[in-house]
């Protein structure tokens, strides 16, 4: 059986109950070096925050005489280039975004130069490694082994239109039932024209896939035998729990919803979800938070003052485990820039720096950063992410060597209990199996 040591994020808490205080002035020109004509290349998600990422970078060109070229990708088509990259040894970029569910693999890959050793020698004011959210922190480790910075950390929050909420004396939804309720409330009812109840990730595949471990938890269920909120050792038992009566419920809860969504929400993804909200289509979505700075702005948005943020709902008598993502930093193992790299990480990845990241529209990770009066007063859905962020299980998606492949593989099943062409308990039937089987050989459960 294949061991899996993992870290869920467990480095040392800052005290959640200090104040809120603005991050000491660093002396960059000391602490970096001069890196003049280095051209530092960076791969991202082309996620909302890349613009952020691009906002901030020039300040970095400046203090090192270097540049620096930022690259964005479709989530598929990121995570394919990126292994084909790294098998190829391939060192045309320095600097690597990934998402966290996919660190044990790249690590197993050898595709990162894990970070311990450099964050040990950096500074600790600079890296107030204490200050990330531990929720998150958790998807940079592996093997006991801290590999990358945890630098845009999602979480999950219910987003409303508050003002049909309001016209409709609806009560925002806490449970399952409330969600499904309002979302019927709002798909039928005569006195909201064009408006959808709730739009959610049905496409096959990755959206689907993942759907399915973002709502599990809330739902009192887990994915395979030792994965739950707290749990000691989650990669201990990895015994396939898919085809269990909850998993079973779970999926046919989503079937339920599909009467509730706009046209075709069976084949909806990331974009599409957060675009249906985006133009008032639709009176609720669940939605990582990387994407609320967006539904703020009024050239774009149509929901731009007219939408709030809430907890993940949950089942009745389960509690809210809000889904826990994002994208961690990482070095190229086989850059032949790491000195300028670290140099762009550790910049990027402060406190100080973050703030700024934080503010030009970019995810906030540190505790620091949800507790700070500026950020509040500009992303006022900030308390709400943050206690989010402490009700979240770091462990909420697998993030082994197997993990792309067996989302998509869950993904697939999930979609055809969508569309009808299984059942729901047929669906989970043969994902059950099949991943039982794709586990076995890869050695991550017994025979």
């Amino acid at each position: 059986m294949k061991k899996l040591i993992e870290k869920s994020g467990m480095i040392s808490a800052l005290a959640l109950g200090l104040a809120a205080a603005d991050a000491g002035a660093t002396d960059w020109n000391k602490e970096l070096k001069k890196h003049d004509g280095v051209k530092l290349r960076i791969q991202t998600i082309q996620d909302p925050f890349i613009d952020s990422l691009k906002k901030i970078s020039p300040d970095f060109e400046k203090l090192t005489n270097s540049s620096v070229e930022i690259e964005g990708f479709g989530y598929d088509p990121l995570h394919e280039k990126q292994i084909l990259n790294c098998s190829q040894r391939d060192d045309q970029y320095d600097v690597l975004f990934i998402d966290g569910i996919w660190t044990g693999e790249f690590v197993e890959a050898g595709c990162i130069d894990p970070i311990e050793k450099r964050v040990g020698r950096t500074n600790p004011e600079v890296t107030e490694m204490d200050d990330y959210i531990e929720s998150f922190t958790g998807q940079a480790y592996w093997n006991g082994t801290l590999q990358c910075l945890p630098v845009a950390g999602y979480w999950h929050m219910l987003h409303y239109r508050k003002d049909l909420f309001e016209k409709a004396n609806i009560k925002v939804p806490e449970t399952f039932a409330e969600l499904k309720a309002a979302a019927k409330f709002f798909s039928e009812s005569p006195d909201f024209p064009g408006v959808d109840g709730m739009a959610m990730n049905f496409q096959r595949g990755s959206a689907a896939g993942q759907q399915f471990f973002e709502w599990i938890y809330s739902a009192g269920g887990k994915p395979w035998e030792s994965n739950y909120p707290g749990s000691n050792a989650p990669y201990k038992d990895q015994t396939p729990l898919f085809n269990s009566p909850k998993a079973v419920e779970m999926v046919q809860f989503f079937k339920d919803m599909v009467p509730y969504g706009p046209p075709g929400v069976e084949q909806f993804a990331w974009d599409e979800r957060a675009n249906a909200f985006t133009q008032g289509k639709v009176a609720m979505i669940n939605n990582w938070s990387v994407r609320t700075p967006l539904f703020t702005d009024p050239k774009i948005s149509k929901v731009w003052d007219k939408f709030d943020v809430a907890m993940f709902p949950h089942a009745e008598g389960e509690k809210s485990v809000p889904p826990v993502g994002g994208w961690v930093m990482c070095l190229n193992a086989h850059s032949k820039q790491k000195k300028a790299a670290w140099d762009f990480m550790k910049w990027f990845a402060s406190p100080e720096i973050h703030k700024s990241f934080v503010l030009a529209g970019g995810p906030p990770s540190r505790h620091s950063a949800m507790q700070d009066r500026d950020i509040i007063a500009a992303q006022p859905w900030v308390p709400t992410l943050y206690e989010s962020s402490k009700k979240a299980w770091a462990e909420s998606r697998p993030r082994h060597a197997m993990t792309f492949e067996m989302i998509d593989a869950l993904g697939l099943q999930v979609n055809r209990a969508i569309v009808g062409d299984a059942t729901p308990q047929e669906a989970m039937d043969r994902a059950n199996e099949n991943i039982t089987k794709m586990l076995t050989r890869a050695g991550y459960i017994d025979k």
